[in-house]
């Protein structure tokens, strides 16, 4: 039988709710016989189970009692009916950087933080590797953290929760923290708990995250629990009490327009800003380590549909990306493509040129071609990682195909947000959508 982690039965929380300070002063001399206050139920009745090394997702509305609930099970406030187990070491991510004193080093709060959360130094010491690289602070580990940024601040503090390696963990939005560079990291770190057996508790308003990272989902309204069941099926419920339409799941190609030119072109013939960008050239750095560089991306840039430099495009605009390949021996087989990531690390679409039926010319050792792809942006607002890479096909089919070059560290492509009342879609992409209607059946 799978081992229930956290045992919820019954929970109910009340709060006392003041008109006046004076009242709660009253109620005391009169040892409560004088009442002077509302009662406001934030939780009623809830229960559920959990098993070890499952994902459970914790989802409502502001002022359902997710984060009360979350407060009880990690004993910041006591229950006022029902009861509650959880089996093990818990470690609560409610507030990062809980303990932590702006007077001491980073290194000294790694320690003292630990500390209150029940490990011995000796535990910490074996894991402050692991934690200093994951936070990458560098050499401000030894100062203050009142100098800190927001952003070192809230990766330091994470990346020592992230790596005590406790039974449960609960985490109330704190994936939100970083760059999008690191919040992928902070989505992989919590898969790879999850494949040890760390049983999670999350709750967060980002439906995305839920679907997929999590095995199951618990709908909060009114303080009640009113659904449970898988993630995608409780999120669909979730849009439904709020009087919205959803398709959970959703991770198909957007509209794209990919055009690649299969013949090597003058520079002189595209936007000034982009042959000089194509022609600064790439660092060493931003080459990843794996492929066999048959062929090597030496240029590549990013515009608008005028030609203008850009990372930033408008929901459903459409971004150019540039490539100039230099072949380092003979290529029969050349596919380029592109890779887009969400912030939790998520495949969002992958294209490459065999994918829109693009066959180039062979290409020989130090021969260079420019190739274009025009791409829709028809994703939710957000930050999205990219990865341009060259490769080539295996006995003529694209999978697995062998990969020759990848650029790594690139700037995000930023999404900005939709004008208008209402987004034309929900979810992570948009599908074609036909929708008809009559007044006659």
């Amino acid at each position: 039988m799978t081992e229930v982690v956290v045992s919820v039965r019954g929970l109910s929380k009340r709060f006392k709710l003041y008109a006046n300070p004076w009242y709660r002063v009253v109620e005391w001399l009169t040892l409560g016989r004088a009442i002077r206050h509302g009662e406001f139920w934030a939780l009623t009745g809830v229960g559920f189970e959990v098993a070890r090394g499952e994902c459970l997702g914790i989802i409502g509305v502001n002022g359902a009692g997710k984060s009360t609930l979350l407060k009880i099970l990690s004993r910041a406030l006591y229950p006022t009916s029902g009861s509650f187990e959880v089996r093990g070491r818990l470690v609560s991510l409610l507030e990062l950087g809980t303990g932590f004193h702006p007077e001491l080093t980073g290194r000294q709060n790694i320690f003292q933080s630990a500390r209150l959360l029940g490990f011995t130094a000796d535990y910490v010491r074996e894991r402050l590797p692991a934690i200093l690289d994951f936070a990458q602070v560098g050499d401000f580990i030894d100062q203050p953290v009142k100098q800190y940024s927001s952003g070192m601040f809230v990766r330091l503090a994470f990346s020592l929760f992230a790596h005590v390696d406790p039974d449960v963990y609960i985490v109330d939005e704190t994936l939100a923290v970083g760059d999008v560079f690191f919040q992928q990291k902070c989505f992989e770190r919590f898969r790879e708990l999850r494949k040890r057996g760390c049983t999670i508790l999350f709750v967060s308003h980002d439906m995305e995250a839920i679907t997929h990272l999590c095995d199951r989902a618990i709908l909060l309204s009114g303080g009640k629990l009113v659904a449970q069941g898988d993630a995608a099926t409780v999120v669909h419920d979730y849009f439904a009490l709020m009087g919205r339409t959803f398709a959970p799941g959703t991770s198909a190609p957007f509209a794209v327009t990919p055009g690649a030119i299969p013949v090597a072109l003058d520079l002189a013939h595209i936007p000034a800003e982009v042959r000089d960008k194509l022609e600064e050239g790439l660092p060493t750095t931003a080459h990843a380590a794996t492929g066999t560089r048959a062929t090597e991306i030496v240029g590549f840039a990013v515009s608008d549909r005028k030609g203008r430099l850009a990372w930033t495009v408008a929901p459903e605009d459409a971004l150019q990306f540039w490539y100039l390949v230099e072949a380092k021996s003979s290529v029969p087989d050349l596919n380029i493509g592109i890779h887009f990531y969400d912030r939790r690390g998520i495949l969002v679409y992958a294209v490459g040129s065999i994918n829109a039926g693009i066959v180039f010319p062979e290409l020989q050792a130090g021969e260079r071609i420019l190739c274009t792809m025009t791409v829709n942006m028809a994703v939710q607002p957000g930050e999205y990682t990219l990865l341009p890479q060259t490769g080539g096909l295996t006995n003529g089919h694209p999978e697995p195909g062998m990969l020759h070059d990848r650029l790594q560290s690139l700037p995000p492509v930023i999404v900005t947000a939709w004008s208008g009342r209402w987004p034309p879609f929900y979810g992570l992409a948009r599908l074609p959508t036909d929708i008809a209607w009559s007044t006659t059946f």
